[in-house]
């Protein structure tokens, strides 16, 4: 026979063979060792035995002749020293080589076991392994006796399949992806649900069932990981409603991903638009900087491009408002309790020059009037990005009449002022997100499984702000329009403070 047929075999003897040895020996570590002795002489026999009838007369045979040779053995070590000499070169390799087997075909059954689903599992080590009777595992696990039956007759087929087979672990189980979880929410806080992604098992749940639908056993063998350990993160994943139950015991993300081949392939596309659109909306700001500039802001005085990238972020905001005023409105989804909104995940740690670290429209992060709005993107110059302390910190001062900061300040009839001059550009900048939200949306509802098509033009319409601040700054910069820092200016371009005293 063969020695996978034998494996398989002895699987579903397990507990016979161990009740035989502890029938036998005083201690149950004698028993586990005249069972394992067992088990390894009849694998190490497999060749020999012809069939599956004979498999149980040499089972048997097999363990008689071990526990007679326990009992010579056993007296004979109350008398006699071992003789490490015993065994030649040719017979240690030889044992070698069976241990080598014999572990592997132990690998292989443990690896099995790691892989059965939870009422499975439980059936079997309560009966195999804690000794117990069919009746006794009904009545522990809540079951049925029949159910109890078919659990360990179906574990038998699964086990005989699954020792002979050569498994290959998935990408996951050595390489998980970055994935990022973002929620835009209003209402209570959870921690639990906030960090659930700081691990990466959850996530990559979620990224092995985005497109097709599996098994908690599926995901083990993609993750290498044993389902004992995936059965709970499935469990809470369910229950937040970022995961859900199919028939047949499969599950599918229910979660649009943006992966980095999407947004990759948007970028690209949308590019070219952008940057004619950006490029028209800029030079139009730029020719009414004379007229800007008599608002008499703090910054006034600062260069032409350096006053451009403070407006393209006010351009931003207030083109996004524009757009919204039209769009559709969108319901927020309930994400747990009281607490509404749009959950989206990110399969990348960001796209380079096109990358949005953080945005904050108006931020008070100390007391009134001190309101900071910023936006820190993948194309600044590390020098030039956000940087809060020092931003807070001059803003302060400037309040106090201490000094005069790196950014432009202005208080809010200025800013109101600012609105009225490039209204024309605003109401351009929104039609420029209704067109990069309309084809963002397209693209995305081929990319993405049917099971959450419908979440799609919600979800980016709410994103688009945050998501697309780094391509409008990069279709700005390579159209033309703007220019990056010099080396020696160490300003942070993508900010403004508003004074309201």
């Amino acid at each position: 026979m063969k020695q996978e047929t034998v494996s398989a075999l002895l699987a579903e003897c397990m507990k016979q063979i161990f009740a035989y040895a502890l029938s036998r020996v005083e201690h149950k570590e004698d028993a586990e060792d005249l069972a394992g002795d067992i088990i390894e002489a009849v694998l190490r026999g497999a060749e020999s035995i012809r069939d599956d009838h004979a498999f149980y007369g040499y089972l048997w045979a097999t363990a008689s002749n071990l526990y007679k040779k326990y009992l010579r053995g056993k007296s004979r070590r109350i008398t006699e020293e071992p003789d490490e000499n015993l065994t030649d070169g040719r017979d240690m390799e030889s044992d070698i080589v069976e241990e080598i087997a014999k572990n592997q075909q132990i690998g292989a059954l443990r690896r099995e076991l790691s892989l059965l689903s939870k009422e499975y599992r439980e059936c079997t080590l309560a009966y195999y392994f804690n000794g117990l009777s069919c009746s006794e595992v009904a009545k522990k696990l809540g079951l049925s006796l029949e159910m109890v039956k078919y659990y360990l007759f179906k574990t038998r087929k699964l086990l005989k399949e699954g020792i002979g087979m050569e498994r290959t672990f998935g990408e996951k189980s050595y390489n998980p992806s970055a994935f990022q979880f973002i929620s835009l929410y209003n209402g209570r806080y959870n921690d639990a649900y906030r960090t659930l992604f700081n691990r990466k098992l959850p996530g990559n749940i979620l990224l092995s069932a985005y497109y097709t639908p599996m098994t908690i056993r599926e995901m083990a063998i993609e993750m290498g990981v044993a389902t004992v350990y995936l059965e709970d993160e499935v469990a809470m994943l369910e229950r937040y409603d970022l995961l859900t139950a199919l028939p047949g015991g499969k599950y599918q993300t229910k979660l649009v991903i943006f992966t980095e081949a999407y947004t990759n392939e948007l970028y690209r596309t949308v590019q070219p638009m952008c940057e004619e659109k950006i490029k028209a909306i800029l030079d139009g700001v730029r020719a009414k900087l004379p007229e800007i500039r008599g608002l008499g802001f703090t910054g006034a005085d600062f260069s032409d491009d350096r006053l451009l990238w403070v407006f393209l972020w006010e351009l931003m905001m207030n083109g996004h408002g524009a757009y919204s005023k039209t769009a559709p409105k969108d319901e927020s989804k309930r994400l747990y309790d009281d607490t509404y909104g749009v959950n989206y995940g990110l399969d990348y740690e960001g796209i380079g020059k096109y990358t949005s670290i953080c945005i904050a429209g108006r931020n008070s992060n100390t007391c009134d009037p001190i309101v900071i709005s910023f936006a820190d993107i993948g194309i600044l110059p590390k020098k030039n990005r956000f940087d809060w302390k020092k931003a807070h910190s001059q803003m302060a001062d400037h309040v106090a009449g201490k000094g005069t900061p790196d950014f432009s300040v202005f208080t809010d009839p200025q800013l109101d002022a600012l609105h009225e001059i490039i209204a024309p550009e605003i109401e351009a900048m929104g039609r420029l997100y209704a067109d990069l939200i309309a084809k963002a949306t397209e693209q995305m509802k081929v990319h993405a499984p049917a099971g959450v098509v419908d979440q799609v033009e919600t979800i980016i319409r709410q994103l688009a702000l945050f998501s697309y601040a780094g391509l409008i700054a990069v279709a700005a910069v390579e159209s033309g329009a703007l220019s990056l820092p010099a080396e020696d200016e160490t300003y942070m371009p993508l900010l403004y403070g508003i004074h309201n005293g």
